[in-house]
């Protein structure tokens, strides 16, 4: 089988403190060189993408050139989610890369930086990937005002009438829009079956080498196995990992991480497009 993307939290440590990020007592680490190397051999087959995300903010890993070199190496097109405040620090080791195939930006991060936007877009101009500018927490009863704000400097820089998910602003520049989502929690109310592309689609192997069913899973809970400890295809025979895969397929949930999802909610409807109406006053 091959995944149509892997994700590899390259470190779980980030340089932000947002509320909307699902928090955790996990030890703060990021993949060594050695390990990240070990890790893209053990999926090497597995997949032609890598996302050097779940949590954590990847531009922060004291070695992402080094990181960066390694997929080059293994011919993996690179995907990258960062909140878009080291971006202009590090524009010079991204432009190095051909193989970044993207880079999603949060602009709904809570970040104090002056001058934020225009360093982004200093970042933005001067790349040759796709470019996803995400506002992924929307209350679209309430955008609060820096939110609008950046929408507006949007809307003038790329001269666009309106706002809705999956625009284009320019070749290879997009706009995302997505509502705000509930982490999947255990201990939480909603309990329910349904289906979902998590295992299928994708998986999630993060900072300490447990592999996840989904990017949504950053606490491991799921715990499938761990790439330092099997082969992936140990893993991916395993029965826990069929017993997911089937259910799903049955519209079912086997493992309790899921049924506490409520983002598969997702997949059962059809996408709608989003539209933002984003006014001065």
């Amino acid at each position: 089988m091959k995944f149509k993307k892997i994700y590899i939290e390259i470190t779980n440590i980030c340089n932000l403190n947002c509320s909307f990020c699902s928090k955790d007592n996990k030890e703060q680490r990021s993949l060594s060189v050695s390990e990240f190397e070990t890790i893209i051999r053990r999926i090497n087959k597995y997949t032609d993408y890598i996302y050097l995300h779940v949590k954590g903010e990847p531009l922060t890993h004291p070695d992402l050139d080094k990181i960066l070199a390694i997929t080059k190496k293994y011919a993996k097109k690179v995907c990258i989610t960062t909140n878009g405040v080291l971006l202009k620090e590090k524009i010079n080791i991204l432009k190095k890369y051909d193989n970044i195939y993207q880079i999603n930006i949060s602009l709904h991060s809570e970040n104090k930086k002056k001058n934020y936007l225009e360093d982004v877009f200093d970042a933005v101009d001067s790349l040759n990937c796709y470019i996803s500018y995400r506002f992924w927490t929307l209350d679209k009863d309430k955008i609060d005002d820096k939110i609008k704000k950046y929408l507006l400097t949007i809307k003038e820089k790329y001269q666009v009438k309106d706002f809705y998910n999956g625009i284009k602003l320019k070749d290879k520049t997009y706009l995302s829009i997505e509502d705000k989502f509930s982490w999947p929690d255990i201990n939480s109310n909603y309990n329910r079956d349904g289906y979902c592309l998590g295992g299928k689609a994708h998986i999630a192997i993060l900072a300490d080498g447990t592999v996840s069913i989904c990017c949504l899973d950053s606490k491991g809970i799921s715990n499938l196995g761990n790439i330092f400890k099997d082969p992936l295809e140990i893993i991916l025979f395993s029965p826990k990992y069929q017993k997911t895969i089937r259910n799903f397929q049955n519209n079912k949930s086997f493992l309790e991480i899921c049924k506490h999802c409520t983002y598969k909610e997702r997949f059962s409807k059809e996408k709608n497009r989003k539209e933002l109406s984003v006014n001065k006053e």
